[in-house]
């Protein structure tokens, strides 16, 4: 597949091309359609609107033998005026092979083997740049002993027009400090999930405060989003010299009794 990636700027109408070969050893069915792409760290969807509008492919369903290639065409049409969260698109690429019909105790299954590709399309900046960040939340265990880990998760919301790295840095404060740091990206309208582990050591006791910083700006400086919660740490030592206590005591509640003897003497 070549090339892996477009990039066009301004509106008006934009033309590229890709080419797909066929590098295995038998007959391959393609299909190639265009897709608006939205994803985080952990998902990726592949939705019909926006740039998908946009794409015109002149030959996106053909049958390619070994060894063959194509040259596929396509025209991006931006309008005059659109949101960039809207143009952020792709080329999904589908290759199935024939389909084989296999029979087993009068059932029948039809089989096709598929691989995708994904060649990302997007459009430039549409003029004004805006740049909005913001915690959607911040959860985590309101309690937590010592030397046991804790999972902290927060979640980023885009709700500007422009993709945007950011750092997260999770400070915990209390008897001792600790910060614990992370990062990513989001895409315009879309949401990051993130989680961030911390485990207090033998000497952490009592109650911490939990705050979350986020820095963002891609293109100017923006203030740090700021979230926190508090959490209480019971120090695992604590925990011992209770069972300790508890356990000597109640052996010694349980120790038999030896009875009084009074003995009297009369003359």
């Amino acid at each position: 597949m070549a090339p892996t990636r477009f990039e066009f700027r301004g509106v008006g109408t934009h033309n590229g091309k890709i080419t797909v070969s066929n590098p295995y050893g038998e007959v391959l069915e393609v299909t190639v359609t265009s897709k608006r792409i939205l994803k985080d760290s952990r998902n990726l969807l592949l939705l019909d609107d926006g740039i998908a509008d946009w794409i015109t492919i002149s030959n996106g369903s053909f049958t390619l033998r070994p060894g063959e290639r194509r040259v596929v065409e396509f025209n991006v049409n931006v309008p005059s005026s659109y949101d960039y969260r809207d143009a952020v698109g792709a080329l999904l690429v589908t290759a199935t092979t024939p389909s084989r019909n296999i029979a087993h105790q009068g059932t029948s299954v039809t089989l096709r083997q598929a691989n995708e590709v994904i060649v990302p399309v997007v459009v430039g900046l549409p003029g004004d740049i805006k740049e909005r960040l913001a915690v959607e939340s911040f959860t985590g265990p309101a309690l937590l002993i010592g030397l046991m880990p804790g999972r902290f998760f927060y979640t980023i919301k885009n709700s500007g027009n422009v993709y945007e790295n950011f750092t997260s840095k999770m400070r915990v404060t209390g008897f001792l400090d600790h910060t614990v740091s992370s990062g990513g990206g989001v895409y315009p309208g879309d949401s990051y999930s993130d989680e961030l582990k911390w485990t207090p050591g033998i000497l952490d006791a009592g109650i911490y405060r939990v705050a979350l910083s986020v820095d963002y700006g891609r293109y100017s400086s923006q203030d740090p989003l700021l979230s926190e919660r508090t959490v209480i740490v019971i120090p695992v030592w604590l925990i011992v010299i209770v069972a300790l206590t508890v356990t000597a005591w109640f052996i010694r509640s349980r120790k038999p009794r030896i009875p009084r003897i009074r003995l009297k003497i009369e003359r």
